[in-house]
């Protein structure tokens, strides 16, 4: 193992309407460097089970291809990890 880096992997909801919501992928990144949002999925109330678990599936395929803080640098709350994901992304 050549990262010491131990990360809590978490997600943050935000309702985008009463059919829609957004949930962010989020790692705090332990002990104490910041947070990271990895990824964003737009979830409809519509949404198959097959389609939930490719969520899923991505989520773990992000991570063990670029460690979360090489994807976006690492901010002090989640909540500015949150605002600059979605200043990059369009969100």
């Amino acid at each position: 193992m050549n990262n010491p880096t131990l990360y809590k992997m978490f997600n943050v909801c935000r309702r985008l309407s009463d059919k829609e919501a957004v949930i962010y992928r989020s790692f705090e990144l332990i002990p104490e460097q910041g947070f990271v949002v990895q990824s964003a999925d737009r979830i409809s109330l519509l949404a198959s089970q097959e389609h939930m678990q490719q969520h899923e599936r991505q989520i773990w395929e992000l991570f063990c291809e670029v460690a979360p803080e090489e994807r976006s640098r690492p901010y002090a709350s989640i909540e500015e990890a949150i605002a600059a994901f979605d200043a990059e992304f369009g969100n």
